[in-house]
């Protein structure tokens, strides 16, 4: 069985890690795209591309190439009538499932496969992808209308930006310029947490402020980027009742555990509706 080597990041971490291991930052340039309405966007023609991509990685038997197919037929019974999407397939990715985020990352290491010799480092986190390159502002213009064309073949809209130094991307800032990144919250968002003194059981509250400061010393780079970015979330807390100073703790990264696959295969059986008619 072969090896994929594509950067399909599963966290904030991991995407800091890959900034973290760029070399002479200073003279690289951003691409940031989003892919619009991924999920539904993803077709049964795309997705039978991307099994067949994935089966020059490891066998996939016809079976589970059907099951992996059935398994995306969805239809909403509403006062006991049908509902299905436009058109004439019940073919659906469905967003919060195990079964659609799985599609999402086989869709989308497909997709990376064809971004590889557009000379750009790049990665994905579900519908958000962000690369790298050392090329000229009017190559990377270049760039990112091939970027656009090949996901335009596959059925799929993006917006894009290029040649950036600063993007914001998933939750922190990257900046290439000083090789930076601090935590990042959307204009106009107003920070509020759990009054210490609400009815919440008091292991919830106390953990509260600890995992904030844990959290932004993560998505820092140092303490300037912590103290720049910690002022609206100090001020939250304070209003949350909670007498606590936010501090840059050096070394401090996001772990995550892994989880461990299960072999059971749940099906859910149809009910029998007994009612009379």
């Amino acid at each position: 069985m072969r090896t994929a080597k594509f950067n399909r990041w599963k966290n904030t971490a991991s995407a800091i890690g890959y900034l973290k291991s760029i070399k002479n930052k200073q003279h690289l340039s951003f691409i940031c795209f989003d892919i619009e309405e991924f999920y539904p966007s993803i077709s049964q023609d795309l997705l039978n591309k991307a099994l067949d991509f994935a089966s020059t990685y490891d066998n996939i038997t016809m079976d589970e190439r059907n099951i992996i197919i059935h398994a995306k037929k969805s239809t909403l019974i509403h006062k006991r009538q049908p509902w299905q999407k436009k058109g004439d397939t019940t073919f659906d990715v469905t967003m919060g499932s195990y079964d659609g985020a799985e599609t999402c990352d086989l869709v989308g290491s497909f997709l990376l496969s064809q971004l590889q010799d557009l000379n750009i480092n790049v990665g994905l986190y579900r519908d958000d992808g962000l690369a790298t390159t050392n090329t000229t502002p009017r190559d990377t213009e270049n760039i990112k209308k091939e970027i656009c064309r090949i996901f335009n073949r596959n059925g799929l809209r993006i917006t894009i930006e290029a040649n950036k130094k600063i993007i914001s991307f998933l939750d922190v800032t990257f900046n290439l310029n000083n090789s930076t990144c601090q935590p990042y919250t959307k204009p106009n968002t107003t920070l509020q947490y759990v009054h210490r003194e609400s009815n919440h059981p008091p292991i919830t509250t106390k953990n509260i402020p600890a995992g904030i400061n844990k959290r932004l010393s993560s998505l820092s780079s140092d303490k300037a980027s912590f103290d720049k970015a910690a002022p609206p979330y100090q001020k939250a807390l304070n209003e949350g009742g909670y007498q606590y100073t936010l501090h840059y703790e050096p070394n401090t990264t996001a772990k995550h555990k892994k989880r461990q696959r299960s072999n059971i295969l749940w099906y859910n059986a149809p009910v029998k509706d007994t009612t009379s008619a």
